[in-house]
């Protein structure tokens, strides 16, 4: 797993997550020291993203946040050539997408060496992160070369 730094960082037009919300904090704490860890839950096993008091399968209440395979498959892409927040207009063009992990859910990040005219579909990735304040730490997709 590599790391990378956005140019946006640090702007405050930057939209950051709550790295604070009891629901998901064991996530952002794990991408901070570079670490990948999606919820289980401990009743039916279920892998999950996005963060969840209750499961989607079982509604189980219970849950684990375990380290996971740090892949995926790209189902789809977007190239950004308009900035979707005036703190990522340095970054344009800029690539978006959907990828199915190999920990089963999906999840949508940036992906920071993408071609942008180059059509992603069922290319592999893998989990990269990118360090925007000394808090906060977003994880995003790195092609397999």
């Amino acid at each position: 797993m590599t790391q990378s730094r956005m140019t946006g960082a640090g702007s405050p037009d930057l939209l950051l997550p709550d790295v604070a919300s009891p629901v998901a904090a064991p996530f952002w704490s794990a991408a901070r020291a570079h670490r990948f860890v999606l919820q289980r839950c401990a009743a039916c096993g279920h892998v999950r993203w996005t963060p969840s008091p209750i499961c989607p399968e079982c509604l189980g209440e219970e849950a684990e946040w375990d380290g996971q395979p740090s892949g995926g498959t790209v189902w789809g892409a977007a190239t950004y050539h308009r900035a979707l927040y005036p703190a990522f207009e340095r970054d344009v063009p800029y690539v978006v997408a959907l990828v199915e992990l190999d920990a089963g859910p999906k999840m949508i990040g940036r992906v920071v060496d993408a071609p942008v005219a180059e059509d992603l579909a069922d290319t592999r990735v893998s989990v990269t992160y990118l360090d925007v304040t000394p808090e906060v730490t977003l994880v995003g997709f790195r092609l397999d070369r």
